[in-house]
């Protein structure tokens, strides 16, 4: 189901989610629900060690936000909060999470992928609770990555533009998966930063259209690989 008075902002590493959440917030007089990055006791080992931290980094990201997401949608349906944007929703956990296994240095291994995509399913599947709206920050890998030198986070500034290059790809293929889903998906060009009034009034009027969700498709779990059985010796006799 959808919440109404719930926009999620999604895009890659550096595209400007924080900025923009906090903007619209205000504009709509709805609350802002930030990540918390510097609470993140995993995220600097991260960049540092992705392999060694990877599968930890996701398992703690889901974790705070399930906390964060069951937190607000109970304020929203009881009346407390007329509703929230929010930097990156539950719903792009599986975008990482996906990418780090697909990578050719397999970050996080097939084992752990389907053991956190059956965390998932048990966390979150239960609670289908969707964005009204979510919006799509759209720019390319090369202009995200001049964006994150500028805004003075040490520890991303190690991210090479090919990683951000497989996050952008991932993205594309995951918004794609939540339209097909009935999402209503409001994909923005971010290369340029736009007026607050401009995603205001598209909110505004993307609110209007007809949804028509039908359920969330999981991420396909990855088939253990087997190992070839060892040729029996048989004895002369």
């Amino acid at each position: 189901m959808f919440a109404e008075g719930y926009i999620g902002i999604a895009g890659t590493i550096g595209v400007g989610k924080s900025t923009l959440t906090v903007e619209l917030a205000k504009a709509l007089n709805f609350e802002p629900i930030l990540e918390e990055v510097d609470g993140n006791p995993y995220l600097e080992k991260f960049y540092g060690d992705m392999k060694g931290y990877g599968t930890m980094m996701q398992v703690w990201l889901l974790n705070h936000r399930f906390r964060q997401h069951r937190e607000f949608v109970t304020r929203i349906s009881l009346g407390r909060i007329r509703g929230v944007v929010q930097d990156r929703t539950i719903w792009e956990d599986t975008i990482f999470a996906r990418m780090l296994n697909e990578h050719p240095d397999k970050i996080i291994t097939d084992l752990d992928y389907n053991t956190y995509l059956d965390l998932f399913d048990n966390m979150v599947l239960r609670e289908l609770v969707f964005p009204q709206i979510l919006i799509y920050l759209d720019c390319q890998p090369e202009t995200a990555i001049q964006r994150i030198g500028k805004r003075g986070r040490a520890m991303e500034r190690s991210v090479p533009l090919e990683y951000l290059r497989m996050l952008k790809r991932n993205y594309d293929q995951f918004v794609t998966e939540m339209e097909q889903a009935g999402v209503r998906v409001l994909r923005i060009p971010w290369e340029t930063f736009q007026p607050v009034s401009e995603v205001v009034r598209l909110v505004h009027e993307y609110s209007l259209k007809p949804s028509s969700f039908t359920k969330w498709v999981r991420p396909l779990r990855k088939t253990p690989e087997t190992k070839p059985q060892q040729a029996k010796s048989h004895a002369a006799v």
